[in-house]
């Protein structure tokens, strides 16, 4: 017989109280949830920052998963699913939402949500976007003396054996790839051009990660000198002493928005709500958006700081001057277009 997470809590709070050890009612287990995150930087921010906080109200568990693998998760189990909340890039959250798997945000119950500017708002009430991600150009400023000005200096010789990318699995790698087909003729459902870009490149790829967090940490190990990746990532290892710096693109660095979402049959709907409400509130806003995490805040009242000031103004001013993608139009291309890349890209 196999037990699922939800029936474990159940039988493990009745063996406590079995042996007089009974829980009180506001240490329950159902008070435990499990988040996913990202890999990288994104998970050792919400474990630094989110966590802590959020353990006045419960206690949280992280799972760093990337989008595309959660939903499969989700829809294995929908009856006891392995997470409570799930974090999606705008991508992603567009099936996600279609398969059924999501509960719509309780606005009325919440604390924080008032405080979200109407642009991070779901139009059709699904919980609203956390953080705003920027991707751009990692550099080794040691080896790379002139700051790169476009995604075309990837393919410039002098980088042979010296970039790094990783696949579509991520909204980063499918991002990139969207943008190469439009600068080469294409557009967000004709990728065919970045296809063909992306083979010329492969004499100067050393490397294919397999998440964003796994291509920053070639920098770390000195085996990329160049790629494309987000601010917040690079932004953490130049504060850990990693040779690395951020440009963005003439074209514009690409902005994407990600939200925290609530799976159906969650355990514990109040904690999931109190943990998004920690998320969104101003003090943790405020937490993941100072170094080393300098993650963009979507809270209105946090303001951007420090090393987020040398890449934006505000964070109107991030979403205004770069470039939004309109996932709606090429995310159901993407499954084929993973398998494609996993097919033909290769080193």
């Amino acid at each position: 017989m196999s037990l699922s997470r939800r029936s474990l809590l159940a039988t493990g709070s009745a063996a406590l109280a079995a042996a007089g050890l009974g829980l009180p009612s506001s240490s329950r287990a159902t008070t435990s949830i499990v988040a996913t995150t990202y890999p990288g930087s994104f998970d050792e921010a919400f474990r630094a920052v989110v966590g802590p906080a959020f353990k006045k109200t419960g206690s949280v568990t992280f799972t760093p998963l990337l989008g595309v693998d959660q939903i499969g998760k989700i829809q294995a189990s929908r009856n006891a699913p392995p997470f409570d909340v799930v974090l999606f890039d705008e991508g992603p959250l567009i099936p996600a939402i279609a398969s059924g798997v999501l509960e719509k945000f309780p606005i009325e119950q919440s604390k924080s949500y008032a405080d979200i500017p109407n642009v991070f708002r779901h139009p059709d009430g699904y919980a609203p976007v956390i953080t705003v991600q920027l991707i751009g150009i990692a550099y080794n400023p040691k080896k790379i003396t002139t700051p790169p000005t476009s995604w075309e200096d990837l393919w410039k010789p002098e980088y042979k054996g010296r970039v790094g990318i990783t696949g579509l699995g991520s909204s980063l790698g499918t991002a990139f790839m969207v943008e190469i087909a439009k600068l080469n003729g294409g557009s967000e459902t004709n990728i065919e051009p970045a296809f063909e870009a992306i083979k010329k490149l492969l004499p100067n790829v050393s490397a294919i990660a397999a998440s964003p967090g796994a291509l920053a940490t070639l920098f770390q190990q000195g085996e990329i000198d160049i790629a494309f990746n987000f601010w917040n990532n690079v932004a953490l290892l130049a504060a850990k002493g990693v040779d690395i710096a951020f440009a963005k693109p003439k074209s514009g660095a690409v902005v994407i928005r990600t939200s925290a979402q609530i799976v159906k049959n969650n355990q514990d709907p109040k904690a999931v709500l109190d943990y998004l409400d920690t998320v969104m509130s101003v003090d943790t806003q405020k937490g993941i958006e100072a170094a080393p995490w300098v993650m963009m805040p979507t809270n209105s009242k946090v303001a951007l700081t420090g090393a987020n000031l040398t890449v934006a103004k505000s964070v109107d001013d991030l979403v205004a001057n770069n470039v939004l993608l309109d996932w709606t139009k090429f995310q159901a291309m993407r499954g084929e277009w993973i398998t494609r890349f996993s097919k033909e890209v290769k080193i």
